[in-house]
Parts: structure tokens; sequence; C-alpha cells
């Protein structure tokens, strides 16, 4: 493992714990905006590297801001599920064909793209963390989301043989994917008994299985994106962990999944 790796938890991790945990929902919706925005800029830089993007992407992000502050104060549900629905197709078309998608998407539907594949996706996070138990909902889906990553890393790494999505990211394992679900169910689980009791245990069981799965399925839409122009890092702005949108691909789709998981088992 690249030390770096470790430098750079022993830094963010005390700072993300401050952030989640004593600011208010204002403020989180901030950090959430700022770290969005780097994000944003990645995705941007990935398909316009010229100079004479930059105001495009200067738009994007300002559109961005103005997204995130909106989802802040409410968006209805509806116009959500619908952008939501705009995101899952482009997606889908990269799954499909990396290569084929980037060239025949337009530079405009690219920038549009991008505000709500990174702003609406981490946008959640806000609306997590202002629902009944929003901070420990939001510890929830951070933790066990990036257990899954760990377990992914250390039983893919000398164990993994059969290649999950070899075309999409080579060195991703069948075997990896179950130690990652292994490593986020015990999470989970190790969670009910500490800070979520107001979920049963089957549900916590429930939800380490499809955070870890949903978040494999983010972290290969952000690999399909990089194939798709030939880039292995979105950036190196984190020591050992490339870029910002390297850190949160798989987040992408778990803190979505778990705000709607949580509004659908208030209202049922």
């Amino acid at each position: 493992m690249d030390p770096r790796r470790l430098y750079s938890a022993l830094v963010f991790i005390p700072l993300l714990y401050v952030g989640i945990r004593y600011s208010p929902p204002w403020l989180f919706s901030l950090l959430i905006s700022a770290v969005a925005l780097f994000a944003l800029w990645e995705f941007l830089s990935l398909y316009f590297s010229n100079s004479d993007s930059m105001p495009s992407k200067a738009l994007s992000c300002f559109i961005a801001a103005l997204l995130l502050f909106a989802m802040h104060e409410g968006l209805p549900q509806i116009v959500l599920i619908g952008l939501l629905g705009f995101v899952t197709s482009i997606l889908t078309g990269f799954f499909m064909s990396p290569i084929t998608m980037k060239q025949r998407i337009p530079h405009w539907m690219a920038y549009i793209f991008g505000v709500f594949y990174v702003g609406l996706l981490l946008g959640h996070y806000a609306l997590l963390r202002n629902l009944e138990h929003g901070v420990e909902l939001v510890f929830f889906v951070i933790i066990v989301t990036w257990l899954s990553d760990t377990g992914g890393f250390f039983i893919g790494k000398p164990f993994g043989k059969h290649p999950l999505a070899p075309t999409l990211s080579p060195k991703k394992s069948i075997e990896g994917l179950l130690g990652g679900v292994a490593f986020s169910v015990i999470g989970a689980i190790i969670s009910q008994f500490t800070y979520v009791p107001f979920f049963s245990l089957g549900q916590c069981v429930m939800l380490g299985v499809g955070l870890a799965l949903l978040g494999a399925l983010g972290d290969l839409a952000e690999s399909a994106i990089k194939r798709s122009v030939h880039v292995k890092d979105s950036g190196t702005i984190i020591p050992g962990h490339g870029g910002v949108l390297d850190r949160v691909d798989s987040l992408l789709f778990t803190g979505p999944a778990m705000y709607y998981y949580v509004m659908f088992s208030l209202s049922a």
C-alpha cells in the first residue's frame, strides 16, 4: 500500500468526522458543495483540458452551486427523480460503450451531465443530513461504503482471479466484490449495535449488501468515464488517492440510494 494513502486518511478522517458531527445543516451543505465543485471541475477537466473551455467549466460550477443551494432549500422529489433518470440514461451509455459514448455525446450535454452526475448525486448528502437522525445516517452510508472499498482492496488484491468488468476496470475482481460485501455487512451490523439502533439487524444486513453493490457500481461508472478519455485518475489533489472524484465515486451512488430508502421507509 502507498503510505501516502495512510497519511491522507489520518488528516482527512478527523476533519470529516468533525464536519459531519458538529456542523449545522447549512455549513454541512456548504462543505458538500465544496467537495462537489472540486469533483465537478475534475470531471470537466477529463473532457475539456484546453484553456478555451475555462469559461464553460466556470459556468457549469456556478450552475452546480445553484443546484446544490436549491437542494438544500428543498426541491420537489419528482424533479429530483426526473434528473436522476437523465443521469442514469447517460451512465448506461458509458457502461455499454465508453468510447462510443464519448464520441457521440455533444459537448453541451457533457457539461450538463457533469453538473447532475456530480452535483445532484452528492447533493443528496445534504438532503440526508437534514432528515431525522441525519448525522447518524450520513456516517452510516459513508462508513459502510468505504468499508466496502476497503474490503474490495484487501480481498481483491491477493485473491482476485475472476475479472468483474474487464473492459471497464481490469483490476476489479469478483472476489474483491464479495470481500467488499462482507466488510460492508460486518460494518453495518456493528453500526446497528452502536449508533443506528433505529434500524433492525435485518435492515442493516440488507443495507450492507445493497450499499456495497451500489458502491461498486459507482466505482465502475467512474471507471467507464475515465476509460472513455483514456485517463487513470481524475486528479492528484489527494496524495496516494488520486482526485476528489476518485474518492467519492462510490458515494455518488450510495448517498441517493440511502436517502430514498429512508424516505420510502418513513412513508411506508
